[in-house]
């Protein structure tokens, strides 16, 4: 952490080594000689950590309806819905284009979404997976039409770590929704608690808690585990800038 043009700013470096088939993290801030380890954090444990940074301000996404088109010969896939945030309603509709079904859903969210959330931008869908459960029978004329299916999705950030993220239902495509909202969700919260915890490391700055700037930068160096927010951050240092010379 260091000052910059009267504002301060946070530099966290990560350097990822495979060790014993995990992965580990070593973070070094710019005003800081010592180097502090840590074991990199599991997908969940990065979730529990967004949860409780935001409390009740993390968000949760939901698509009921979708419009579907595609051309199976050419590879193109159109889908239109809309996109709603539990708790308070239809936010805006999304229209994407993919090869298929789920990379046009992830497209259009991310397209909607990267104006507002820029580390989206640095994540992208590399693979899914689509497994049923059906049980054994002796009964010939049994469909298993209500048999659970689950789609596992894997997002990936520019540091090459994979996200998962799945969803089971008796209906694929029902399945592939909720995994292509949870995956965007995810990104979203994180990058809202990263800035979150960017504004906790300002204010004890401000309250000469070295302490507490500790504290939190170690806090935002596992979230940035997640993605790349220097987009996020510079817009956050210009927005609160400018409210400064207002």
């Amino acid at each position: 952490m260091y000052e910059e043009g009267g504002r301060m700013c946070v530099c966290v470096r990560i350097e990822y080594r495979f060790v014993r088939q995990r992965y580990c993290v070593r973070t070094q801030t710019t005003t800081a000689t010592t180097t502090w380890g840590h074991v990199m954090r599991t997908q969940e444990e990065l979730r529990r950590l967004t949860l409780e940074v935001l409390g009740e301000d993390y968000i949760e996404y939901s698509v009921s309806k979708y419009t579907l088109s595609e051309d199976i010969d050419a590879r193109t896939a159109r889908i239109v819905c809309q996109l709603s945030q539990v708790g308070k309603g239809p936010l805006f509709a999304v229209e994407g284009k993919g090869v298929g079904f789920i990379d046009a859903l992830f497209n259009g969210l991310k397209s909607g979404l990267v104006n507002e959330y820029p580390s989206l931008g640095h994540i992208h869908f590399v693979d899914f997976v689509v497994s049923g459960n059906f049980p054994k029978t002796s009964d010939i004329n049994s469909s298993h039409s209500d048999a659970p299916n689950t789609v596992r999705l894997i997002i990936e950030n520019t540091t090459g770590r994979e996200f998962t993220f799945e969803n089971k239902s008796p209906s694929i495509s029902g399945s592939s929704v909720a995994a292509v909202v949870k995956g965007i969700e995810h990104f979203v919260n994180a990058e809202l608690a990263v800035l979150k915890v960017y504004t906790w490391i300002e204010d004890a700055q401000r309250r000469s808690r070295p302490d507490l700037v500790e504290k939190y930068t170690g806090t935002l160096a596992e979230l940035v585990e997640n993605a790349t927010y220097s987009e996020a951050i510079e817009r956050a240092q210009a927005s609160h800038k400018g409210l400064m010379h207002a």
